[in-house]
C-alpha cells in the first residue's frame, strides 16, 4: 500500500492571464488530499481513468491498482482539486509501480492528465501543488516554462489570508477561459495584471502590507474588467476593502453566480471566512507499506 498527501493551491495573482504567457504566483495551502493505492483490481473511471493510463504508458505497463482519494479539497471551487488528483495519483502510482519519487516526472504527467480535462491549462495548478511554497510560474511556450520556487516564504505578519464560499460557479474553468479569450480588452487586461502580479511579489518579500493590499484590490479590478467576477460577489469584496482588507477571485471565477471562494487578506475578516496558510509542503509520500 503507498499513500500520498498533496496540498491545495491559491493564485495570489495572475489567474488567467497565465494562460498567456504572464506571470502569475501561487501558493500551495493547508487543505490536503490522500491518494492510497493497493494491489487489487483496477476500479478506476472517468478522470482518475486517464491519469491511471498516462502513467501506465509512460511506464510500458497494463498492470491495474486500486485507488482510493480522500479529499478536503472541494472540486469545482478554484482550490486546485484537479490538480491535487492528478499529482496524487501519478505520484502514488509512480511508486506503486516502480519505487520511483521524482518530483519532476510527476509533473510533467499530471500535466499531460490536466490537458486531457481542462484542454488548454497553463501547468501553473499542477507545478504549485507538486512541489509547494510560493511557485513563480510563466509559461513561454508549450515546452518551455519559467518555474521558481520562490526563496522565502510568507512573513508572519502577512499572515492573515483565510477563503470566502461564495457558492460553486454555475461556469467551468474551460467556460471562462474560452470566455476570456474572446475579450476585445484581452491585451489591456493581461498588461494590468501582470503589474500587480509583480508587485505581489514584491511585498511578499519585503513584508510590505501595504503594497500587498493595494496590490491585490487593483489586481481584482483587472479581473472584474475582463468579465470574470459576478456581480452578486463583487459587493462581498467591497465590504472587505472598506474593512481595510482586499478579496479577489480564485482561478477561472464566475459571471452569473458564485466564483467558488474568495481569497481574502484581513485582520478583521467576516465570520464566514475560514483562515488558511500558504506556502505548504507539496506531494508528500505517506507511507509504504
Amino acid at each position: 500500500m503507498i499513500t500520498v498527501s498533496v496540498p491545495g493551491k491559491v493564485h495570489l495573482m495572475g489567474e488567467h492571464a497565465v494562460v498567456y504567457g504572464k506571470p502569475a504566483i501561487l501558493a500551495a495551502i493547508n487543505r490536503r488530499l490522500t491518494v492510497t493505492v493497493t494491489d487489487r483490481d483496477s476500479n478506476t473511471s472517468g478522470y482518475v481513468a486517464n491519469i491511471l493510463g498516462i502513467v501506465q504508458k509512460h511506464f510500458g505497463t497494463t498492470r491495474g491498482v486500486h485507488i482510493t482519494i480522500d479529499s478536503d479539497i472541494p472540486a469545482g471551487y478554484h482550490l486546485g482539486s484537479s490538480a491535487a488528483v492528478a499529482v496524487g495519483v501519478v505520484s502514488a502510482v509512480s511508486y506503486f509501480l516502480k519505487k520511483i519519487w521524482n518530483p519532476t516526472l510527476i509533473n510533467q504527467l499530471a500535466y499531460e492528465a490536466e490537458k486531457l480535462q481542462h484542454g488548454n491549462p497553463s501547468g501553473a495548478d499542477n507545478t504549485t501543488v507538486t512541489f509547494g511554497g510560493l511557485i513563480w510560474y510563466r509559461k513561454e511556450l508549450e515546452f518551455l516554462k519559467s518555474i521558481w520556487q520562490l526563496p522565502f516564504q510568507l512573513p508572519a505578519r502577512l499572515n492573515n489570508f483565510s477563503i470566502i464560499d461564495t457558492g460553486r460557479p454555475k461556469e467551468n474553468t474551460g467556460k471562462m477561459v474560452a470566455f476570456v479569450k474572446s475579450q476585445k480588452n484581452l491585451q489591456k487586461f493581461l498588461d494590468a495584471n501582470e503589474i500587480q502580479t509583480k508587485r505581489v511579489a514584491v511585498a511578499i518579500k519585503e513584508g510590505d502590507e501595504k503594497t500587498l493590499i493595494d496590490a491585490v484590490r487593483k489586481g481584482e479590478r483587472t479581473l472584474e474588467d475582463i468579465g470574470v467576477v459576478s456581480k452578486k460577489v463583487i459587493p462581498v469584496i467591497r465590504k472587505i476593502e472598506r474593512a481595510g482588507g482586499a478579496a479577489k477571485i480564485l482561478g477561472g471565477g464566475g459571471r452569473t453566480n458564485g466564483v467558488g471562494y474568495l481569497l481574502c487578506y484581513s485582520h478583521h475578516p467576516p465570520a464566514s471566512c475560514i483562515p488558511i496558510r500558504l506556502g505548504e509542503e507539496g506531494v508528500r509520500l505517506e507511507n509504504k507499506i
